[in-house]
């Protein structure tokens, strides 16, 4: 039996394992992609907003070339922390159900090679939200040229995109867009850009939109996407068509819960009852980062999320300890 069955390979469940290692845990973390997976699929040239410092796990200090690392950075420095703290990480192993039992819980999962599950005392959820993105909810948002996020801007070389959002995903995919020879309109529901948008782009945008390089409409919602076109309402029942041949979205993201909720964990509105350990309403079972927070991802990163995966496991090492439960090998069930 495992002590803890860790969800997520991201940069918040690697310091729960690194914390769960150091604390003397039986520990195995699941990941269903790649480790560090959502960071994998951020844009290639992103830069992170955070210091190196302030997203370090387990101590291991984070080299980079200048105070704000790049994802490539990023990526290089979970996985070599992942490597030298020999961290059992199963890549491509997706967890599909959590059953709580009477002391332990059963967690069921999918690889290459099938069905498994594996028992463990306690189960901490790592999951984040990027695989959840935020819907319009209006007709043809399921069209091909509807996309969440953006890669890289050459694809858009050329064409017409609209940009939906007004955060610092949306502002920064409209200037990269602009620089990548789109014609870029943006559509936001607010009356203006949202005043914490990263310092360095708001007045980049503000300027590029004020010299006409850039369409902003402002109190303005998408009603429907068609192939050619977006309809936009503004204002008191006035409509407009922006003609497109792309449509990218950022209008946030809420954390991936399918599991917890299957497990039957309490919710208040759209976000599980924690403890001030992280707990759920199901003894035994956590949550570190943005996995316990709803539509509320804009407050959890990797700076708090890793203070909750250590506060999570240490509770988890007090209880182990109060039980004195001998330490075994972990073995599958």
């Amino acid at each position: 039996m495992w002590d803890i069955v860790i969800v997520g390979a991201g940069p918040v469940g690697l310091a729960a394992a690194i914390e769960a290692k150091r604390a003397g845990l039986k520990a195995v973390v699941l990941e269903k992609g790649t480790i560090v997976h959502t960071l994998y699929r951020w844009p290639k040239e992103t830069v992170f907003f955070s210091e190196a410092k302030n997203i370090e796990i387990g101590g291991h200090p984070f080299p980079s070339l200048s105070a704000k690392p790049t994802r490539r950075e990023a990526l290089q420095y979970y996985r070599r922390v992942a490597e030298n703290e020999a961290l059992d990480i199963r890549t491509y192993t997706e967890v599909t159900r959590i059953q709580p039992q009477s002391e332990h819980f059963m967690v069921g999962y999918r690889d290459r090679n099938g069905e498994g599950q594996l028992k463990s005392r306690f189960v901490l959820v790592a999951t984040g939200y990027y695989d959840n993105p935020n819907r319009l909810g209006v007709p043809g948002e399921e069209l091909p040229h509807v996309r969440y996020g953006l890669d890289e801007t050459l694809p858009y070389w050329n064409q017409q995109v609209v940009v939906v959002g007004g955060s610092n995903s949306a502002v920064e995919a409209a200037l990269e867009l602009y620089r990548g020879g789109a014609q870029v309109s943006v559509v936001h529901h607010g009356a203006e850009i949202r005043p914490r948008v990263k310092y360095w782009l708001k007045p980049d945008f503000e300027n590029r939109v004020r010299e006409g390089a850039i369409r902003l409409l402002l109190q303005a919602r998408i009603v429907e996407i068609t192939p050619r076109e977006v309809v936009v309402e503004q204002g008191a029942g006035s409509t407009l068509r922006l003609p497109s041949d792309f449509v990218l979205i950022h209008i946030g993201y809420k954390a991936v819960d399918n599991l917890l909720r299957a497990a039957q964990v309490a919710y208040r509105g759209d976000a599980p009852v924690l403890s001030e350990t992280y707990e759920t309403s199901i003894r035994g079972l956590f949550v570190a980062g943005s996995a316990g927070f709803g539509s509320d991802t804009r407050t959890v990163f990797i700076e708090n999320g890793r203070e909750h995966a250590q506060r999570a496991v240490q509770e988890i090492a007090d209880r182990l300890k109060a039980l004195n439960m001998p330490r075994m090998a972990p073995s599958q069930v």
